[in-house]
């Protein structure tokens, strides 16, 4: 015990595009004014520009009220900077600013790109023989990071997209008469996990498109023909990294996804086609907060703490599913070199023959989005908090 460490923590949101990031920020805090070997609690501003710049944020001084509002409040509460394209020269200069603040536990939040900056830190910090502990946490609504049983935000955000399908379902039912089709268009990547979530609500009124089945044309158009057939109206959920059998973008410089597909139908099929963009709002939704996700959340900021006091380091927390029917989690560490260079995808037997997802999969996401989060309001409007400098 004599041997752990004692000085200050930093906290940095990377890539941090999820809704429960300051979560996890609020997590960080609470925990770690418990212990007394932590003398300072530094945020830093705009990801690793703030410490870089001297641009940091005293996060134990914040009023608790604050500290408890990040739980709720989407976005990065310290602002956030990928920092992907790092010089050797700025490496230098962080660990001189590591130095300077005394800085011996860091806390980075975001999701792979986050790890891969974590380990290099980490494994900078032994070459220098710089005494630091330095832990990461998994917040992606992507929900590709490996080890964890799931990512951060993921839960709220497949909350958001099947709640918003549900109720752009409605509204596109009230005005159609068998010629109208919704394109509602969902900001993933390459993976199915984000797009699966859509299938949480699918009907036989709906047609998802997962980027891993390469679009046909001749199959989209027949597909919409039949289910306008049998009802007075379709929605059609596809990705923006939607691509052929030949592996291009449908999507171009000019035009997106939803616009590509509205092209398509409207050439072909005497159809009126509508688009919908989730955007931006996938990763600022606070309205449709997962409980469960914000609880985990904040749970990993205090756990991650409670590992770095405990001398560990070079570690990412990870969220196991408990065994048994009745969902629970307990949390565990993860090497980053383990972590980094490694992607999870859906397993291979969620699917059935036909490519589609079974039932495996909503096993898997509903209690992930279970549960709703009161937020605070002020004149009928959100509460939000905003740190103080």
């Amino acid at each position: 015990m004599a041997n752990l460490l004692a000085g200050n923590v930093l906290v940095v949101q990377v890539e941090c595009l999820s809704p429960v990031s300051n979560a996890v920020l609020g997590g960080i805090i609470s925990g770690a004014l418990n212990y007394e070997r932590v003398e300072e609690i530094y945020g830093s501003v705009n990801g690793f520009c703030g410490i870089l710049n001297h641009d940091l944020i005293d996060l134990a001084s914040q009023p608790q009220q604050i500290v408890r509002d990040l739980t709720f409040t989407p976005g990065a509460a310290l602002g956030t900077f990928d920092w992907f394209d790092r010089s050797t020269e700025e490496i230098e200069t962080l660990f001189s600013a590591f130095e300077e603040y005394n800085i011996r536990f860091l806390f980075t939040i975001g999701g792979p790109k986050t790890q891969s900056i974590a380990l290099e830190l980490f494994q900078m910090a032994q070459q220098r023989a710089y005494a630091i502990q330095i832990i990461s946490i998994p917040d992606t609504i992507y929900n590709d990071l490996p080890i964890t049983d799931h990512s951060l935000g993921y839960g709220s955000v497949s909350k958001f997209i099947t709640t918003t399908i549900r109720e752009l379902s409605c509204y596109t039912a009230a005005v159609a008469n068998h010629d109208l089709v919704n394109v509602i268009e969902i900001a993933a990547d390459k993976s199915n996990w984000l797009m699966a979530s859509a299938l949480l609500n699918v009907t036989p009124f709906h047609i998802v498109l997962l980027p891993s089945e390469n679009f046909s044309e001749e199959k989209f158009l027949k597909a919409v023909q039949n289910v306008l057939k049998s009802n007075h109206y379709c929605c059609v959920v596809a990705s923006d990294f939607l691509v052929d059998d030949e592996g291009n973008y449908i999507s171009g410089k000019t035009i997106g996804t939803a616009e590509k597909l509205k092209e398509i139908l409207e050439e072909s099929l005497e159809v009126r086609v509508l688009t919908t963009k989730l955007g931006a709002l996938q990763y600022s939704a606070a309205h449709f907060l997962s409980k469960t996700d914000v609880d985990e959340a904040y749970a990993c900021g205090v756990k991650a703490v409670g590992f770095a006091l405990d001398g560990l380091t070079g570690k990412m927390v990870t969220i196991l599913r408990s065994e048994g029917n009745r969902y629970g989690v307990e949390y565990g560490m993860a090497d980053l070199a383990n972590i980094c260079g490694h992607e999870k995808s859906i397993p291979n037997h969620w699917f059935d023959e036909g490519g589609k997802l079974n039932a495996n999969f909503s096993k898997y996401a509903l209690p992930l989005i279970q549960g709703n989060v009161v937020i605070p309001e002020n004149n009928g409007l959100p509460k939000f908090a905003t740190l103080k400098k």
